[in-house]
């Protein structure tokens, strides 16, 4: 027990019949040698042998050994509470592997030995409660995807048990009834809750990390003429228009453009410090996700003059007071997107209306948020470089801005070219 085995030394001196794990046989006693390529895994792992059987032990005496097992090698070995644990494998060398593997990670106290008895549905109220450093509306996301989409399935199993084609059959379900965007973020909240659980030693590993979610098609990118632009302001209620003028020629997304409050716009300057979002019924102010979200905005000084008459005809007198209202002076809500944008689009010449139930509807209609992808083509028109481009949508880096809107800078080389040319004839 003391000291690693020497060549030739016999270690089974009981002699006791049972398998070696050295030399493959049934036999009474195991001569090992440990110099040469085929000495045994007990010297290459640093453990040593013990009088029975030829298992061996580890530095901490814990037992480990590995045995031919319904035609797989079995890897045997005793977790930091003592309790057996046993994993097949292919091949001995795996086995041999993956013991030195376990009882390195033991020996640094990285934990091993995970509960199997823990449910999914329980995992999720530990994942959520421990939540507290995200945003609001983080996890009221989080906890919508698992109470609708991802407990009614997996809530009653066990952590342990979820495998990679439980979760690659969900994925597929899900996508017979559900848009491939939501489902990818269904995935995306599932694997997120299993890496907190792989880091607080809850589950071995994420099963998520074996499994692809579904690719979502891209949209064609749409955008608007500045014809278009005025065209949808004139046709739009009074109080809206600068919500339209502010969103094309500023590039705010929608929530920042709600939670926009008197405080935050200083003439041309516009500050975005912050988002509103309706949850579960009521409004929750939030602070951009990144640092890159907070930033100021200069806008032109035709729509800041517009600004600035809206301010004085719709905005409440309070520093707190929001730009944008409902006509009830309240935040505005999706409602608007049917019942003030389609109407003012359609006005413009765009879109189609329909009768569905004896009512008007519309179909084919641009979206609000193409007003945003707007404000970057009319940047890249006037010549704008693609990190001002980057700061003033709030993308926290430059990848982000230039995966999504490369393609319509491809012009820019071509007049780059064009530039350099002229700066050569000057030189002639």
């Amino acid at each position: 027990m003391g000291s690693n085995p020497t060549p030739g030394t016999i270690r089974n001196p009981a002699k006791k019949r049972g398998f070696c794990w050295f030399c493959g046989q049934f036999r009474s006693a195991c001569v090992i040698s440990t110099d040469g390529p085929n000495r045994p895994e007990s010297v290459r792992i640093g453990t040593q042998m013990c009088t029975v059987m030829c298992t061996a032990r580890d530095l901490e005496g814990r037992d480990v050994a590995i045995d031919n097992h319904r035609d797989k090698w079995r890897a045997r070995w005793r977790d930091e509470n003592g309790a057996q644990r046993a994993k097949s494998f292919d091949t001995k060398k795996e086995a041999a592997a993956h013991l030195a593997s376990i009882t390195t990670d033991i020996k640094r106290g990285v934990r091993t030995a995970y509960d199997g008895s823990i449910r999914v549905s329980d995992l999720a109220q530990m994942w959520i409660d421990a939540s507290l450093h995200l945003a609001p509306g983080t996890v009221w996301t989080y906890k919508r995807d698992l109470n609708r989409y991802i407990l009614p399935t997996f809530g009653d199993s066990k952590v342990s048990a979820l495998t990679p084609p439980a979760v690659q059959r969900w994925l597929a379900q899900e996508l017979k009834r559900l848009a491939p965007s939501s489902v990818r973020r269904h995935h995306r909240t599932l694997a997120t809750m299993l890496n907190w659980a792989v880091d607080q030693g809850i589950a071995a590993t994420n099963v998520c990390d074996k499994v692809k979610a579904p690719r979502i098609p891209r949209r064609d990118m749409e955008t608007f003429t500045v014809e278009q632009i005025e065209a949808i302001a004139a046709a739009i209620p009074e109080r809206y228009k600068c919500l339209v003028l502010v969103a094309a020629y500023g590039g705010l997304r929608w929530s920042e453009l709600i939670g926009l409050r008197r405080m935050d716009v200083k003439g041309a300057r516009i500050t975005v410090a912050g988002q509103l979002m309706r949850l579960d019924g009521e409004w929750l102010r939030e602070d951009p996700k990144t640092a890159a979200g907070r930033r100021t905005i200069i806008l032109p000084a035709s729509v800041a003059a517009e600004l600035e008459a809206h301010l004085g005809e719709f905005t409440g007198p309070r520093s707190s007071s929001l730009v944008f209202t409902s006509s009830f002076g309240n935040p505005i809500s999706q409602s608007f997107r049917r019942n003030i944008w389609y109407p003012a689009c359609y006005a413009a010449g765009m879109g189609e209306q329909v009768i569905r139930n004896h009512k008007p509807a519309y179909v084919n209609m641009p979206r609000f948020h193409d007003l945003r992808h707007t404000s970057v083509a009319l940047a890249i028109n006037a010549g704008a470089h693609p990190k001002a481009i980057q700061q003033r949508l709030g993308h926290a880096s430059i990848a982000i801005t230039m995966d999504r809107y490369g393609h319509l800078m491809a012009g820019m080389d071509a007049e780059l070219a064009g530039d350099l040319d002229s700066l050569r004839s000057l030189k002639k």
